[in-house]
Parts: C-alpha cells; structure tokens; sequence
C-alpha cells in the first residue's frame, strides 16, 4: 500500500472542484420563460428556427434541421438519401452503438471497420476494402471531437458512388481545414443529449448544403410534409422527429455559452496532450493531420497494457481525476453478432476498447494549472501502480 496515494488517505493531486454539467444560467431560465409565456410550445413557435438558423451559421453550412435526438438524426439521413433494406453501411467499429443501430432501423446493414491506432476514428484504408456492390453509403464517426481524413473518405465516396454522413455527435465545433465537422459529407448529424457540449437534455440535428437533400430530410422528420405546405399533403412516409420548443429555447442559451467553452477545451486539451507525451505508460489520442479545432466531447489517451485498467482508474479517480466510462467495441455487442464475419478482426478498436482511459470534457473547462495537476495525477498513480 502506498500511502501518498489518495486511495490509500495522501493528499489528492488535483485541486479545486472542475465545472459542472451542464452549465447554465439566467440565460437559459429566461428563454424558457419567454416560450413559455408565448403559448407556442409545439413546432410553429420562434425558437426553433432561431436556433436552426444560428447552428446552421456558426457550423458555416447552409441548412439545419432540429429532430429529437442524435439516433434518429443518423436514421433520419440514412432515409432521406433513399438506403433501406438489404444496402450496406460502413461504420466504425468503435464509436457509440447508435451509429450501427441506425442503419438496422431502415433495414440495411452495418458493415464494421476498424479505426486508425493514433487518431481512433475510422480507417479510410479499411473502408476501401469494406466496399462491395451493394455498399451504399459511409458513417464516419468524429470520435471524442477528432475529425476524420474527411479529404480521403469523401475521395473514396466519389470514386464509388457513395453517400457521406458525418456522425457527429462528440465534434460539436471541431473543425479541420477551414470547415467545421458535420459539412464535408452529404449530411452531419449531432446529438444534444445532456452528456454532450452542446446540450439540451435530449435532442439532435441534421446539416446540409443540399437543398434537394434538406427538402426531403424535412419531410421525412415532419410526417411527409412539404416544407412550404404545413397541411395535411403528405407526399412522403414521413414520421415524427421534431423537437418542441423548450429544447431549443435552451439550446439557444447553450450556443452562445459553447462559442467560447470549445476554444477553451481545445486549448486545454492541446496543454494536456503536451504534457502527458512526456509520461511513459500513456499515449494521448492524436490530432488528426489539418485539425485546427479539437471538439472535445472528452479526453481520451491510451494506457500501456502492463497496467491494470480497472485498478488505474480507481486511483485516479480518487485523485480527483473525473474518470469516464469507455465504449466497448462494436462487434462484440450482441445485436452486432450476426453482422460480423468469423474471421473479422478489430485490433485496434478492440485495444481501445480494453486499455483507453477517457475523462470527461467539462475537466476540459477548469485551469491550465489543473491541466498540470491531471497530468501530475497520471504520473503518481503510474508510478505507484505495482503497489497499489
């Protein structure tokens, strides 16, 4: 036993309590009670299209259309660009279980892949080798705020006739050549769900630069209606994805806090990599090459597999280290069992899945010296590992 370990009553090597989450303010109740007082809760009030238009500007994207989470948002593109039964989907093999659900939802197929060992998003090499005639479209996921090689996978798309859509749930704000994650596909989806940095308590997006594409995304999520006719002419089999007003009304609120939150993580989360490069037993998650935005839905870094994980993670988090839980690999879920092939391998979303260490964004708000007291933290408890 190592008494210098906080698990063990020494002193915790992180100070100070990190920003809680979400955070709001007055900004948030006085939106509430303005659509409140207003009467209009459902889809015809003001908040929505303020907020629509104010997302749709920031991400620097034409269109922007609110559903009612970041699920139904992928589901909702997969139906709008016409995949359905018996059509394959590309999707990585480590990311949240909702991007291979959504195309089981329409009747395709997912078709997994395993991600890049430096970045962890998908591997455009492998998406290559994934393709087959009934391939119809690609779900890059912009894991923990990274941005896929976007130039690389929209090439392969091209090339094969695919459709893009940008899984951007953790990469609110990322951006990555001059352009912000969700606007490189033919359409992004977000979620707003309460975890996220931007956030809702539930409730998604869809983006494009289609007008034809956003047309029939508007029909699909409001019951098959046209979007200049509010009636009952229905000409699609549309279903109801619409978020109401409250939702939005706050989502207006948390906008303007996140235009200055994500420039804070990412430049903690740059100080911190920096200084967890120089730790031996971990390896930060790498920037992708181009990204001059890291949207942060968390901070992610690799532990040496000599280390036990679950035995790490209690020491760090007793010093104060706001520990996270991780995903599991994708193909070994039991809904994703039929899909996956006998001889399939995911080496490296399978390490990820068994050895990465993810804390949670909002630490990403706190000081640069408490970015100093993380890495300070990781030291100590590596460092004390084998008498833990």
């Amino acid at each position: 036993m190592d008494k210098n370990l906080a698990l063990h009553g020494g002193s915790k090597a992180i100070q100070g309590t990190f920003p809680s989450w979400p955070l709001w303010d007055e900004a948030e109740n006085r939106e509430l009670q303005k659509t409140l007082a207003s009467g209009v809760w459902g889809v015809t009030g003001e908040a929505i299209p303020r907020f629509t238009k104010d997302f749709a500007s920031f991400l620097g994207v034409k269109h922007a259309l609110t559903v009612f989470n970041g699920t139904v948002a992928i589901v909702l593109a997969l139906e709008a660009l016409g995949i359905g039964p018996g059509d394959e989907v590309i999707v990585p093999d480590y990311t949240f279980m909702a991007t291979a659900v959504a195309p089981l939802k329409v009747g395709a197929i997912p078709v997994l892949v395993d991600v890049d060992p430096d970045t962890y998003c998908i591997d455009p090499d492998k998406i290559e080798k994934a393709i087959t005639s009934k391939t119809k479209a690609i779900i890059p996921v912009h894991v923990c705020g990274n941005i896929c090689d976007m130039d690389r996978i929209c090439a392969i798309a091209k090339r094969h006739g695919l459709k893009v859509i940008e899984d951007s749930a953790h990469a609110h704000g990322a951006r990555m050549n001059g352009r912000c994650a969700g606007t490189f596909g033919d359409v992004g989806t977000f979620s707003f769900q309460s975890s996220k940095t931007l956030c809702c308590g539930e409730g998604g997006a869809v983006v494009t630069n289609d007008d034809e594409i956003m047309e029939r995304l508007f029909s699909f999520h409001n019951c098959g209606r046209h979007s200049n006719n509010p009636d009952y002419a229905h000409f699609l089999p549309g279903n109801n994805y619409r978020i109401g007003q409250f939702q939005a009304a706050v989502l207006c609120a948390q906008l303007q806090k996140f235009k200055s939150q994500y420039l804070i993580r990412d430049a903690n989360g740059k100080l911190l990599t920096e200084l967890l490069d120089k730790v031996d037993g971990v390896v930060p998650q790498r920037r992708a090459k181009g990204l001059e935005i890291h949207g942060h839905y968390l901070f992610t870094f690799m532990l040496d597999e000599r280390y036990d994980r679950a035995t790490f993670k209690k020491a760090l988090k007793a010093e104060g280290f706001l520990v996270q839980l991780e995903y599991p690999a994708i193909h070994t879920l039991d809904f994703m069992k039929p899909y996956v092939g006998k001889n399939a391998t995911f080496p490296v979303s399978t390490r990820l899945a068994d050895h990465s260490i993810w804390m949670y964004h909002n630490a990403l708000l706190g000081t640069q010296e408490q970015m100093h007291q993380i890495a300070e933290a990781v030291k100590k408890v590596l460092s004390c590992q084998a008498r833990i």
